[in-house]
């Protein structure tokens, strides 16, 4: 499992002309902010809490763009930045930053998005450990296009125009790979020309395909696209779940592991959300701490556990939010009507003031009518699941279908080509 993600700003970016002369490419902004932003953001929500910059051309920047955003992070997450002496190439900026990379760890393009679920990479299935996200496309004239066998084998790295009807798998410019994948590379080359064709033909490269929006900013046609499309993208529709009797099984006041026990169908929801691109996030009344049950830190660290659980499982929540205040409470601190406990909407309300949450589309999941009248108030549909008892039904057969008209939705505004 890893929590690293690298990402290469070296490129000079000479394609956009004069917006690249005192700019590295990917802290062009797009829609008021730098695009790798928009790529840090993304590892953010999805778990990754080491992020490296690997740059070149204008080095100055980069550090001064990673220090101004260092300040803004989560707690926990570290953004550093790894500047090659010379230009070493897409490869050699890797291998010079080998000292800071994890055992294993996710590296991108900083001109790139890719929007899938980028923890695929990292749970692909057989003896290779070097992964490449793959994206189909109907025209490829501008990519080298990959030869996959059927266990995903990238057996061979086509060059551009090989491709006969023109549409074909291009690089989708993320990678899933261990330290040790490019031990026997050093100084200057090229990770797309040079590393990748080699580990091709030893058998040592393999390619997940996925569908998601994709989009190359490295020429003006496709910048200027971005402006409009990348907000547009981060708009999405959101899951939210109440926890217990949704995700876990209701034994009342669940507020440490040994008494926490998953409902059946709850990870592979979260799972399945993320694959199709939606937000998640967990949104739950905890009256046990206004009536000195436990201690909000127990309500911290259960959720710190339950995300790792789902993290095991190449799944994540994007965020959390908890009300632990009870106008009866038996600890004075937590006795008020707060609007954030639910059948108030304030825990939704403050997610969706926090994320772009395209409300309309969206879908709350709980057990009770105190679930559903906070999304009422809040303008977000929602069903009512398991009836608040242990061992109801699986919660992916309750949900998923929903799950996928909410995708739908999404899916409207991908690009149908890079």
């Amino acid at each position: 499992m890893f929590d690293q993600c690298v990402i290469l700003l070296g490129g000079l970016g000479t394609r956009l002309g004069a917006l690249t002369r005192t700019t590295p490419k990917p802290l062009l902004p797009v829609a008021g902010r730098p695009f790798v932003e928009i790529l840090i953001g993304e590892a953010v929500r999805r778990g990754f809490t080491d992020i490296l910059l690997l740059a070149g051309h204008q080095a100055g920047a980069v550090e001064a763009f990673a220090e101004a955003l260092s300040r803004t992070l989560p707690t926990g997450v570290r953004l550093s930045v790894s500047i090659e002496p010379e230009p070493l190439g897409t490869g050699g900026a890797v291998t010079f930053a080998r000292p800071r990379l994890a055992p294993r760890f996710l590296l991108m393009n900083g001109d790139t998005w890719f929007d899938f679920n980028w923890l695929d990479l990292d749970r692909a299935a057989g003896a290779r450990t070097f992964w490449m996200a793959a994206r189909p496309v109907s025209l490829a004239d501008r990519y080298e296009t990959l030869a996959l066998a059927a266990d995903g084998a990238v057996e061979a790295i086509l060059p551009r125009g090989a491709s006969i009807e023109g549409h074909g798998l291009i690089n989708g410019g993320v990678y899933g790979l261990s330290r040790s994948d490019l031990d026997a590379f050093s100084g200057r080359f090229s990770l797309e020309g040079e590393a990748l064709p080699a580990l091709a033909r030893e058998g040592r490269l393999g390619a997940r395909v996925h569908d998601g929006y994709f989009i190359d900013i490295g020429v003006p046609k496709t910048y200027e696209r971005v402006q409009t499309e990348g907000p547009r993208r981060l708009r999405r529709p959101a899951l939210f779940l109440d926890r217990d009797g949704v995700l876990n099984e209701d034994h009342g006041y669940v507020h440490e592991v040994s008494r926490f026990s998953w409902r059946r169908g709850a990870r592979e929801t979260v799972r399945r959300a993320n694959d199709l691109g939606l937000y998640v996030f967990v949104v739950t009344n905890q009256a046990g701490v206004a009536r000195g049950y436990y201690g909000e830190a127990d309500v911290a660290a259960l959720h710190d556990w339950m995300a790792g659980e789902l993290r095991a499982q190449g799944a994540w929540i994007d965020d959390w939010r908890y009300c632990p205040y009870h106008p009866e409470a038996s600890v004075e601190a937590y006795r008020q009507v707060h609007p954030w406990r639910k059948p108030a909407p304030g825990m939704l309300l403050d997610l969706m003031a926090r994320w772009p949450v395209d409300a309309a589309h969206s879908l709350m999941v709980g057990d009770q009518e105190t679930d559903l009248a906070a999304a009422a108030a809040a303008g977000v549909p929602a069903i009512k699941v398991g009836q608040g008892s242990v061992g109801e039904g699986d919660l992916l057969a309750e949900v998923g279908p929903l799950l996928d008209a909410m995708a739908g939705i999404l899916a409207r505004d991908t690009a149908a080509e890079p």
